[in-house]
């Protein structure tokens, strides 16, 4: 773990503004430094998320009223619960051998944020959350006409990148 205490990084933005693309870039660069990631997304469009264990045992306990159901095979584990909040699922991740945590969207949340635009109008809606640390725009056709109190980068840039992953590892942001 990093510091004892578990690093936790929000990705947040509009649909297709490049989350799950950063995120994606953010696991291959903690693969490679050997750093254990747990990631986890907002299921923010309405409605349940699709079920895991769809027409399998595990579904059945879900069905017949289990709070929490799981499964695990050759070392792998999936797992569901009801009802969980964001911070539940936190408190559960203090328990793995996780060194930082990715979270797509909770946009409310309190933790550290990435935000992730395709135009500045999004930024300009978004920027009004807490604790932003960085924006990463997704279009090649960007402008940048506002000043903001953190920095923006392209997507198209290692910077970006790199800043989001020194945030995620708690180092330094240079």
């Amino acid at each position: 773990m990093l510091d004892a205490k578990l690093s936790i990084l929000q990705v947040v933005g509009y649909q297709n503004s490049g989350k799950t693309t950063l995120i994606e870039k953010l696991c291959q660069l903690a693969e490679h430094e050997g750093l254990k990631l747990g990631c986890f997304k907002h299921h923010g469009h309405g409605g349940k998320p699709d079920r895991l264990f769809k027409e399998k045992d595990t579904d059945r306990y879900v069905q017949a009223g289990a709070f929490a159901a799981g499964v695990e095979g050759e070392g792998e584990c999936h797992f569901s619960m009801q009802h969980m909040t964001l911070e539940q699922l936190l408190n559960m991740c203090e328990h793995l051998p996780l060194d930082a945590v990715l979270i797509e969207g909770y946009k409310q949340a309190p933790y550290y944020k990435i935000v992730c635009v395709k135009n500045e109008q999004e930024l300009i809606e978004l920027s009004t959350l807490s604790n932003i640390q960085a924006a990463i725009y997704f279009s090649q056709e960007f402008q940048l006409t506002e000043n903001y109190s953190f920095p923006v980068f392209s997507a198209f840039e290692k910077r970006g990148v790199t800043y989001a992953f020194n945030l995620l590892k708690g180092g330094s942001l240079t």
